[in-house]
C-alpha cells in the first residue's frame, strides 16, 4: 500500500534515477528513522530534495534543512516545492547561503548534543568547499550517520572522496552510476586511528599541491574569470569541474 504523499508530480532536479533512489535508500535503510538531515545544494528541488522529502515522509518522521546559495534558484526552489508537494513542507526548513557561513549560524541555534543522521553535499563545484563542511559536520555526526555526496568522480568530490575513504572509522562506496559519480560513506566509529587520519591527509594535501589547485588558489579571480571567457565553453566546464571534453 502506498503512503499518501510520497509521490507526486515531477519537479526539474539534477540526479539520475539510480541516484535519487541511492538518496532515498539512505533514509529508508537507516537503522534508525533520521531526525535530522542537512543538504547543501537544492537546486530547483526536484532532484535530491523533494527524494529526500519523500523518503522521510515515508517513514513517518525527520525533517530536511536544504542550504542553497543563489537567491534566485532558492526562491524558485521554495515556490516548486510549495506547489507540487505542499504536504511535505512540514519537513522542510531552506536555508539561503553559502554552506561555510550559513552551517556555523544552523548548528549555534541548536542544542547541546544536537546530531545529524543523515548529509547530503551538492554544492559548489570547488573541492575544498566539501572539505569545509565535512570539518565543520563530521563532531555532530554520531556513529552510524551517512554522509553522500554528488559528483564525486568530479572535481568537486577531489578532496573528500580520497580523504574519507582513507579514515578507518568510515565505511565508504563511490557508486559509478553517472558520470558524476556518487559517494556514499557511513560512519563507524567515534574517531579514526592516527595512522588512518595521516593517510587521509597526506591524500588531501597531494591533490592540494597539484599545479592545477594551487594555481586556483593563487591566481587572481579576475584573471582566472578572464581566462575561462576565452576558452571555448566545453573546455572551460572541463577545467571548472573535471568534466570530460
Amino acid at each position: 500500500m502506498s503512503n499518501p504523499g510520497v509521490q507526486g508530480p515531477v519537479l526539474e532536479g539534477q540526479l539520475n534515477a539510480v541516484e535519487r533512489q541511492l538518496l532515498e535508500d539512505a533514509v529508508r535503510t537507516a537503522p534508525r528513522p533520521p531526525r535530522v538531515v542537512l543538504e547543501v545544494g537544492t537546486w530547483l528541488g526536484g532532484g535530491s530534495t523533494l527524494h529526500l522529502l519523500r523518503a522521510l515522509e515515508a517513514r513517518g518522521s525527520g525533517h530536511l534543512w536544504g542550504i542553497e546559495a543563489d537567491p534566485e534558484i532558492f526562491a524558485q526552489m521554495k515556490a516548486n516545492l510549495q506547489q507540487a508537494a505542499p504536504q511535505l513542507m512540514h519537513r522542510f526548513t531552506p536555508l539561503l547561503g553559502f554552506s561555510q557561513q550559513v552551517i556555523p549560524r544552523w548548528l549555534a541555534e541548536q542544542a547541546p548534543g544536537f546530531e545529524i543522521d543523515l548529509v547530503f553535499l551538492d554544492g559548489g563545484n570547488r573541492p575544498m568547499e566539501q572539505m569545509d563542511e565535512f570539518f565543520l559536520l563530521d563532531p555532530h555526526l554520531p556513529v552510524g550517520a551517512r554522509l553522500l555526496a554528488h559528483d564525486a568522480k568530479l572535481r568537486k568530490g577531489k578532496y573528500l572522496v580520497p580523504y574519507l575513504s582513507a579514515l578507518d572509522n568510515w565505511r565508504c562506496q563511490l557508486h559509478d552510476v553517472s558520470v558524476e559519480g556518487l559517494f556514499w560513506a557511513e560512519k563507524t566509529a567515534p574517531q579514526p586511528s592516527p595512522a588512518s587520519l595521516r593517510e587521509a591527509r597526506r591524500r588531501w594535501w597531494r591533490r592540494r599541491l597539484e599545479p592545477a589547485e594551487v594555481a586556483a588558489v593563487v591566481v587572481p579571480h579576475a584573471v582566472r574569470k578572464w581566462v575561462f571567457q576565452r576558452l571555448p565553453a566545453r573546455y572551460a566546464r572541463k577545467y571548472a569541474e573535471g568534466r570530460q571534453v
